[in-house]
Order: C-alpha cells, then sequence, then structure tokens
C-alpha cells in the first residue's frame, strides 16, 4: 500500500529505498582478487567491531578499528537516529568514556543496595550488548582506496537493575559505514546505526510503536551529540532511505559519505 505522505507530513527528501543489483564489474583476475580480497577485509573489521562491543571493548575498538590519521579522525563520526558524534574525541567521549561511567554507576548502586563493597569485577554482570550483522553488501571504491558497507541487525542490549534482575531492548536496526585505508589497511571513518524499532522486552508487538523522546531508552542513552538531528526517522523505517544502501561508487568524498555532511538535510554542510 502507497504511504500518504500528505498525512505523514514526511521532509521533501524522503525517497523509497529500493534496492539495486549490480554484477560484478570486469576486472583483471589481479583486481577482481584484491576486490575480493578488500571486501572480506572489510567484513572481518565489522565482525570483529560486534565481538568487541559485547565485551565491552569500546576504547580497543577505537583504537585498532577506526582511523588513526589526525585529519580523518577530525571528521570520523558516529550516527544514530538523533544525531552525529563529530570527531573521534568526541565519538570517546560518548561511546567510551559516557558508557564506562553507566557501567560503574550500575555496579555501585547494585552493591550500594545489597549491602555489599563496591567491587570493580562486577562491572558489566547482568549487563550485554550485542549486535550481530547480517546480510551484507561491501562496495570497494573504483579508486580502490575505501569502501562502503551495509548491514541489518536484530541485536539487543540488556543491563542491570539495582535488585540484580536486567532490563532488555530488542533493537533493529540498518548499520551503514564507510571506510578508508590508513597504512593499506580499511579503517572505520563514519558509521550510522539507523534503529528501526526499539522494544523493551515483554513489550505487546501489536502496541503502537511510537516512543516519545523523553522515554526512548536509545535516545536517552544517545546523549546529547555534537550534531544533534533528526538522522533516521523510524516512524517511515525503511521509506525515507537514510541511510542508502551502499551503491557502487568512485571515490569517497564527505558529500557522498555516511558522515553527516552527506545526510540531504545537510548536504555539503547546508540544510535543503
Amino acid at each position: 500500500m502507497a504511504i500518504d505522505w500528505s498525512s505523514k507530513l514526511a521532509p521533501a527528501w524522503f525517497e523509497h529505498n529500493v534496492p539495486k543489483r549490480y554484477p560484478l564489474p570486469r576486472l583483471s583476475d589481479e583486481d577482481l582478487i584484491q576486490m575480493v580480497t578488500d571486501i572480506e577485509e572489510v567484513r572481518d573489521l565489522m565482525s570483529l567491531r560486534s565481538y568487541y562491543q559485547a565485551a565491552d571493548l569500546r576504547q580497543k575498538e577505537l583504537d585498532e578499528l577506526w582511523v588513526s590519521n589526525p585529519v580523518n579522525a577530525a571528521k570520523a563520526s558516529y550516527g544514530t537516529n538523533y544525531g552525529y558524534y563529530y570527531g573521534k574525541s568526541e565519538i570517546k567521549r560518548w561511546y567510551v568514556d559516557e558508557h564506562a561511567e553507566k557501567r560503574q554507576a550500575q555496579m555501585k548502586a547494585f552493591c550500594a543496595k545489597n549491602g555489599l563493597a563496591e567491587d570493580e569485577s562486577l562491572l558489566g554482570s547482568a549487563s550485554m550488548y550485542m549486535m550481530p550483522m547480517s546480510t551484507s553488501i561491501v562496495r570497494i571504491a573504483k579508486d580502490g582506496n575505501s569502501a562502503k558497507g551495509t548491514w541489518y541487525s536484530i541485536g539487543q542490549q540488556t543491563n542491570m537493575n539495582e535488585d540484580g534482575t536486567a532490563t532488555g531492548l530488542w533493537m533493529y536496526c540498518k548499520i551503514c559505514a564507510d571506510f578508508i585505508k590508513e597504512d593499506g589497511k580499511f579503517k572505520l571513518f563514519h558509521i550510522v546505526v539507523a534503529n528501526d524499532q526499539n522494544y523493551a522486552a515483554g513489550t505487546n508487538y501489536s502496541a503502537p510503536n511510537h516512543i516519545p523522546a523523553e522515554e526512548d531508552a536509545l535516545a536517552i542513552e544517545f546523549g546529547e551529540p555534537t550534531i544533534k538531528m533528526n538522522v533516521h526517522d523510524n516512524a517511515y523505517n525503511w521509506a525515507d532511505n537514510y541511510p542508502p544502501m551502499a551503491e557502487p561508487y568512485d571515490t569517497l568524498t564527505l558529500e557522498n559519505s555516511y558522515g553527516p555532511e552527506g545526510h540531504p538535510m545537510l548536504k555539503g554542510g547546508f540544510p535543503v
């Protein structure tokens, strides 16, 4: 059934996200082997990232998997529905430091509630964050210096309550990312984790799925991003076509990236 745009008041830049199949380019054996090797390198990087997340090894992820060249690090970004953290230092502030503070607060509240001495070994107890990724599409730039990828994840996060029980949250996300080569290896440059649905475990799925921002656990967890904006509106799910699925391209620019400069509302740094 067609979406009634007039009643939903969707922004003018919304588009249907129609998947397309692209044939492999005609390449020499040597270039084809290099392209396939690059694709597997990108897939391995993102798989390793999932395991680092699950083990709360977020600083290790930033150190090993993300860009480190100062020029690139200054333009790195992490986006979700609610905005972007822009610059690697800003990503660290939220993704590493604030997350570590959250884990400390959970441990302290649990120990205080149960009359226990604070114990660092309890950090992360009854908590889990897992975003397994599937259905990958990886495109290597024609110039070979960058890559784009799209994945889908049905993930979950679980957080410990004061009494030792846990609260779980299901997350359905499209994940798109840019990668650039540093010292001959692909590194994560931009990522957008676009949440289509998030439900507390035990929620009746027939209930309305709109969650006010002040009650949205993921919005609260995302804190105060560097650029606060509506990156992906899950009221429309895939109909807003952001982030778009990775397609063949020649070379990576900020304007065609998954960074904020490439968002339709901020194309080239200006709203549309």
